[in-house]
């Protein structure tokens, strides 16, 4: 996943191009291949299968582009366990950022009501 410089609004030719992107947090990511020239997956990561029902609890929230404080008060727990939820799966899902990690969890998590 590639953040984008943030420049100007894309131009209705470059829509097309844009198909595999993201937004998270005002922040807009284009989704790439793990692999050069490799189609998308349309299925979730298997690695997703690894998550235990809280962090995919956890992984539901970050995709609603919650924080870690909405996350913590949504789920009662403390601010520090949400980011050793997200430490730990960050690790099974073999990722650094939490872009990645929603990108490799769309669509094998649902998202959760507006708090």
């Amino acid at each position: 996943m590639v953040p984008d410089p943030g420049g100007p609004a894309p131009s209705p030719a470059r829509n097309h191009a844009l198909a595999g992107e993201l937004i998270i947090n005002g922040q807009r990511y284009h989704l790439v291949p793990a692999e050069p020239g490799a189609p998308p997956s349309s299925e979730p990561a298997s690695d997703v299968r690894l998550l235990t029902s809280r962090e995919l609890q956890v992984v539901s929230c970050v995709c609603a582009g919650w924080g870690n404080k909405q996350i913590a008060t949504k789920l009662n727990i403390s601010t520090w366990t949400v980011a050793a939820h997200l430490r730990r799966i960050f690790v099974k899902l073999g990722v650094d950022t939490r872009a990645a990690m929603v990108s490799r969890c769309l669509g094998a998590v649902s998202l959760p009501p507006t708090p």
